[in-house]
């Protein structure tokens, strides 16, 4: 994979970074996540989460963005592994609100444009629970 392409794949997730912190749904539904894409999570309070982009976008506009709740920001891309010439796995850190992710990200480059397929999470640490 050459450098143009690494530099999309990490634009992808600098708007999926973006998104996450504006609550901005079309630049997520848009420019982030394919239509097909899927989240899914082993436990997010309620069990198993299997969760199509119409379900994530509802979960995203039914709460207030992290940046207008004046939440601090803070993410990373903790990895990158090519695992072939249309294929990046991408491992990031993400603060969402109170909660600690860790996002496993599949990105597929679909007629020439790199897309999130899948999302597996995981909450890390939730600072709502700590200070409880």
């Amino acid at each position: 994979m050459n450098a143009q392409d690494m530099s999309a794949v990490e634009a992808c997730i600098q708007n999926y970074f973006e998104a996450l912190y504006t609550g901005n749904t079309e630049l997520l539904m848009g420019s982030v996540f394919h239509p097909n894409a899927h989240l899914y999570a082993a436990d997010m309070g309620n069990g198993f989460v299997d969760w199509p982009m119409d379900e994530f976008r509802k979960v995203i506009e039914s709460r207030p963005s992290p940046k207008a709740s004046g939440a601090d920001r803070r993410e990373r891309i903790v990895s990158m592994d090519e695992a072939g010439p249309d294929t990046v796995m991408v491992k990031v850190e993400v603060l969402v609100g109170t909660r600690e992710f860790v996002d496993y990200l599949s990105v597929l480059r679909l007629d020439g444009e790199w897309k999130i397929i899948s999302k597996t999470c995981v909450i890390i640490k939730d600072h709502a629970e700590a200070a409880a």
